[in-house]
């Protein structure tokens, strides 16, 4: 198979080189890496450029956005790109492991039924602290099931490798402002081919003030929160649209999906009118929330910081 990695850069200066350096001395070689610089003004580009030069690494490019993308449609753009059997995503500032590679690949080549495999990591930050991922290291191979709470993705693009057939199936459903790894958690979870492997491969940098913090903050307010609720029943649509062309028995699918918009038009009512009764009529749902502090987290902005 034909491994490409994607990684989306934006001023990564200060770390990318570990993590260039993590992916050349893998002990099975990506066939192509592609870096794809969203307008770096640090110095990253010339950090890419010149490393690629210095090992000689004629299967990696380096793009340069004429404008900035944002790393939503710079990694969508880059998968377009890649020509992979298998593809990766990955961050400019992690480091993996050095079999990573070829301990996905030998997984996705004995399991024709994965689509998106996705593995545990190690949580690293800048003052030394480190922590397991969400899930034991046991080296199990588990399949994730569609659930009421679909919406949570409960790994982060960083960890994945999915087959091309999997994002030329998602890519028609994409639309501004969706992210990859959501995108390609969703619709592998809704096709059943979502397995998940027990074991970190790799150390998985955190920033106190990372660009997804900064947009988890600014989901505090009502106005956002209600944008955050119309962006999601957008997905659910696309959603619907896409089991309609699976051959995969989909009731459950069907069932998850009815249940949620259900959900979510009772929110945007609590949102839009802040009756108490729709608030409490919401505590039925409550296993739709993609995390259960989010329905007090309603209450609060509804009626505490509107």
């Amino acid at each position: 198979m034909k491994l490409s990695v994607v990684i989306s850069s934006y001023n990564g200066a200060k770390n990318i080189e570990e993590q260039l350096n993590s992916l050349r001395l893998q002990t099975r070689l990506a066939d192509e890496v592609l870096i794809c610089d969203d307008g770096s003004t640090d110095g990253t580009v010339k950090i890419v450029s010149d490393f690629i030069s210095s090992y000689e690494l004629q299967n990696w490019k380096l793009i340069i956005n004429e404008s900035n993308k944002g790393w939503r449609k710079n990694f969508i753009d880059g998968i377009s790109m890649s020509n992979g059997d298998l593809i990766f995503t990955c961050d400019q500032d992690d480091i993996w492991r050095h079999d990573k590679l070829e301990v996905m690949e030998k997984i996705m080549c004995e399991h024709s039924e994965i689509n998106l495999l996705v593995t545990n990591y190690l949580e690293f930050y800048e003052d030394g602290k480190e922590k397991v991922g969400t899930r034991a290291n046991n080296k199990e191979l588990e399949k994730v099931k569609i659930k009421n709470n679909f919406l949570s993705v409960e790994s982060p693009g960083c960890v994945y490798c999915f087959r091309r057939e999997l994002f030329d199936l998602a890519l028609p459903y994409w639309f501004e402002g969706y992210a990859h790894d959501e995108l390609l958690w969703r619709v592998a979870l809704f096709t059943d081919t979502l397995y998940f492997y027990h074991d970190d491969l790799i150390k998985w940098r955190k920033h106190y003030d990372s660009a997804f913090s900064k947009e988890a903050r600014e989901l505090k307010t009502k106005e956002n929160k209600e944008k955050w609720l119309e962006f999601n029943c957008k997905v659910m649509d696309t959603l619907d649209e896409l089991i309609k062309h699976v051959s995969t028995d989909t009731k459950k699918q069907r069932k998850v999906l009815k249940r949620n918009r259900k959900c979510f038009e009772l929110r945007k009512k609590f949102y839009k009118t802040g009756n108490i009764f729709t608030g409490l009529h919401l505590m039925e749902y409550w296993d739709c929330y993609p995390r259960y502090r989010q329905y007090p987290a309603d209450w609060y902005l509804i009626f505490i910081k509107h």
